[in-house]
């Protein structure tokens, strides 16, 4: 079946991908890590594994889509793009690359690749792009500036063709959303007890302005 042959065959899942954009956003925003990047408890260290556990999230679903053979599709696209730039705006924000030698995996993103490998070893392309719209929509609700890489579902998502593919493509957008929120959980369990007044020498600012500057270089894979 050829890609436009199958799109059009393909159920259109807009609704319910414009439903998990604005969830998530309202979810993160009224989420405890969110709170103490606003207040200020929450210290540069804090905020900075927070894009970390992104970054890392984008990067193992891109791979996972790609064991798939979706390499060239706009979906694996956005997910590389975003990657670029939130690996790029980390570089920036910590002065140095190294940064990516003492990253540490938590305990849901330890979680989200044993169920990213799991859906690319069972061929669950509408698992994996379930997971990438919830994983699109939380990296675009982060306070950044730069406008990430989005995509069409009408046209990005043609892997859903009856009922029952439509209800697990709600089901894994709801066990990713879970996945993303528990994401948050660990930052503020690692970054517990942090004095306002100290933790404000480096502010999201930072890694504001980072993103801003990452968005004027060339897309590229992050290493």
């Amino acid at each position: 079946m050829s890609a436009a042959h199958q799109a059009a065959k393909a159920r259109d899942v807009s609704p319910i991908v414009d439903a998990t954009n604005s969830a998530i956003r309202e979810a993160l925003a009224r989420s405890v890590i969110w709170r103490r990047m606003t207040d200020g408890t929450l210290p540069f260290a804090g905020r900075a594994a927070f894009l970390e556990q992104h970054w890392e999230g984008l990067r193992v679903l891109r791979a996972g889509l790609e064991a798939l053979g979706g390499s060239g599709d706009t979906v694996t696209a956005a997910l590389a793009r975003n990657a670029e730039l939130l690996g790029s705006a980390l570089d920036s924000a910590h002065a140095t690359a190294r940064w990516r030698d003492h990253h540490v995996t938590m305990p849901a993103m330890l979680q989200f690749r044993r169920r990213v490998n799991e859906m690319a070893a069972g061929k669950d392309a509408i698992g994996l792009h379930a997971h990438a719209v919830v994983r699109l929509a939380a990296v675009a609700a982060c306070p950044v500036p730069h406008e990430m890489a989005q995509i069409d579902p009408r046209r990005d998502i043609t892997c859903v063709f009856s009922t029952e593919d439509e209800e697990h493509f709600a089901e894994e957008i709801s066990n990713a959303t879970l996945l993303v929120l528990a994401q948050g959980a660990d930052v503020c369990r690692a970054y517990q007890g942090v004095n306002r007044a100290s933790s404000c020498a480096i502010t999201a600012a930072a890694i504001r302005r980072a993103l801003s500057q990452s968005g004027e270089g060339q897309p590229g894979e992050a290493q």
